[in-house]
């Protein structure tokens, strides 16, 4: 297709109504001719001018690892695109490109030294067809190497991908359908590869207060060098009725199947069913138990889940579930507010008999308006309940608890464009519950500081600081603690140079009882502090040392967890975890030539990279 051709004429359906036919007779010959034969339509089958563009580039660089070993590395690479369209650019637009990698590397560990020349071709193609239209269609494939991009320090490899979507509406409505598919293959140069394919699927239907949602999300990943393989499955139907503002009822059906393969060759594999159903209803006037200064508001759930777990193709355990509740909640006042809730539930499993379990539950909250001392906002709060729980496997128990909290708040003005906030919070609980020993109570202590600023010149800055402590004494004592602390800020230092940082840092330990004064809930048990941080800090100077077009760009970013990962089906995950990056680079750029000087360290896994590259680009 990259070679124009002739003209191509065939007839074609386009949507609306069709031309009409010239007129016959003796108009017929006063009737104008088209100097060139048109399709059904008026679609002319012809590509227009193909637009080209292109780079070469050349990179040499050296590289230290772990260990003591040393490289050398050498790349030239060419590449050509082209692009072009069917008769008009809404109708079919075509992309294509081609490129040539050429490499040498130069290892050395202890003495020895390894050369190795190799060569590599990359290229692409882009379909995209009626892309203005309710029914567009874009296929792409990529052939790429890691090479060209310099993005990582870690193991070279060839990447594989092809993308396909589909979407469909109707001339008339407001339904949607859209089809979504993903193949991608990493393969490093000793042979390794990484090979994830996602399906996504959704449609969605809407027909006067009824909107119906159908999804599919099925993603397979396998990786051949340590041969761990996942599946995950995913099903879900939605159906939302809405007659009217104040009754509205919800149903979701999912299904769910993860199954995961080690490299020890032993697969788990966890499947799960589930329909839930919430309906709200909030009475209106004329409607029974409705009460202008009381609302009253009406919750009802249902819900279903069987799960089953298996070990290599065997089942190993299943469970059933079902709860039903059914919630009241009433406004006798602006500041007091009353609820009740009443559930019913079963639990079956392959272990135990059948346990079923019913619950009652009444609670009285007070709410008063936040009163002002001097410059201060402070707010009580208050809440009483009671409840009765029965359990076909211990009995039955009875509930008691009050809660107490009030919050001191502050705004202070810093300066011109400077805000404070200064949040203090305190809380405390007891619960008495029958069969226990002694009554549960707990105290909790937080406090919160955030400042914001912004600056005549740009600059932006926001800080955030809360500290939470909880203590509970009962039978066996327990304590809650975190630390969170964040920090955003963009900062202009001249007409040419900022530095912005965006950080995350925080901890959490916490030693639970049985039973939560709060919520009445079970917690489990653990012990030690969970320490999290991310964050990345740069800094940018489009006119370093005072020469035009030199830029600066100095980058660190650091994240102690992996959020994206291709075994949970994130088609952009790359191959490596990298959770520390320190870069600094300076880019020159003269008409269509660039330059690249690099320095670069990075932490994968347990081993840390550096390396120091430079790269010559042109651009025709």
């Amino acid at each position: 297709m990259l070679v124009p051709g002739a003209c191509a004429h065939a007839a074609a359906y386009v949507p609306g109504m069709p031309e009409p036919d010239l007129p016959t007779g003796d108009m017929a010959a006063t009737a104008p001719v088209s100097a060139e034969p048109l399709a059904g339509g008026g679609i002319r089958w012809e590509l227009a001018p193909w637009r080209y563009g292109g780079t070469i580039s050349l990179e040499g660089g050296l590289q230290r690892q772990d260990g003591g070993s040393r490289s050398q590395h050498g790349v030239a690479y060419g590449d050509l695109d082209f692009a072009s369209y069917v008769w008009q650019p809404w109708f079919i637009q075509l992309r294509a490109g081609m490129g040539l990698v050429v490499a040498r590397d130069d290892a050395g560990v202890g003495g020895t030294a390894a050369a190795a020349d190799t060569a590599a071709t990359t290229g692409r193609i882009a379909i995209s067809a009626f892309p203005a239209s309710r029914f567009p269609f874009a296929l792409r494939a990529d052939v790429t190497d890691s090479r060209t991009t310099g993005e990582t320090l870690g193991i070279d490899y060839r990447s594989l991908r092809v993308s396909l979507s589909q979407g469909w509406r109707p001339l008339l409505g407001s339904s949607n359908v859209q089809l979504n598919y993903d193949f991608s293959r990493l393969t490093t140069m000793d042979g390794r590869s990484d090979t994830l394919t996602v399906l996504q699927a959704t449609g969605t239907q809407q027909w006067d207060a009824h909107t119906f949602e159908l999804g599919a999300d099925l993603s397979r990943n396998e990786r051949t060098d340590n041969e761990e393989q996942s599946r995950l499955d995913t099903l879900t139907a939605r159906h939302s009725y809405r007659p009217r503002q104040d009754l509205q009822v919800d149903t979701l059906a999912t299904f769910n199947d993860v199954k995961l393969r080690g490299a020890a060759g032993i697969e788990n594999g966890t499947d799960a069913r589930q329909i839930s159903t919430l309906l709200s209803w909030r009475p209106r006037e004329g409607e029974w138990l409705y009460a202008r200064d009381a609302p009253l508001q009406v919750t009802s759930s249902a819900r279903w889940v069987d799960a089953t777990a298996s070990v290599n193709g065997q089942t190993s355990n299943g469970a059933q579930a079902f709860n039903a509740t059914l919630g009241l909640t009433k406004d006798l006042s602006r500041t007091l507010r009353v609820a009740g809730t009443a559930s019913l539930g079963r639990f079956e499993s392959d272990a135990t008999v059948h346990v079923d379990t019913s619950s009652l539950a009444a609670s009285a909250t007070w709410t008063p308006t936040a009163l002002p001392l001097a410059e201060w906002q402070y707010a009580p709060t208050a809440t009483a309940s009671t409840g009765l729980e029965q359990s076909s496997a211990d009995g039955g128990r009875h509930l008691a608890g009050l809660q107490l909290g009030h919050t001191l708040s502050r705004n202070f003005l810093a300066g011109e464009g400077q805000s404070l906030a200064l949040n203090l919070t305190q809380n405390a609980a007891s619960l008495y519950a029958s069969g226990q020993d002694k009554v549960i109570n707990a105290f909790a202590n937080g406090a919160s500081l955030f400042w914001q600023s912004y600056g005549g010149s740009g600059e932006q800055t926001f800080a955030g600081l809360s500290v939470t402590d909880a203590r509970t004494w009962s039978d066996g004592d327990g304590r809650f603690q975190i630390v969170n602390l964040q920090l955003t800020q963009r900062t202009p230092l001249s007409r040419s140079a900022s530095w912005s940082a965006d950080l995350t840092l925080q901890g959490s330990r916490y030693e639970a009882t049985a039973i939560d004064p709060f919520t009445g809930r079970l917690l489990p048990f653990s012990q030690g502090w969970q320490q999290f941080h991310s964050g990345t800090v740069s800094y940018q100077n489009q006119h370093v040392f005072g020469v035009p077009r030199l830029r600066l760009t100095l980058l660190l970013s650091a994240n102690s967890r992996q959020l994206d990962r291709r075994s949970t089906g994130d088609i952009d995950a790359p191959l490596e975890r990298i959770s520390e990056s320190l870069e600094a680079r300076f880019d020159y750029m003269i008409g269509r030539l660039e330059a690249r000087l690099t320095a670069r360290m990075e932490r994968i896994g347990i081993s840390t990279n550096s390396a120091v590259f430079a790269r010559l680009q042109r651009r025709f």
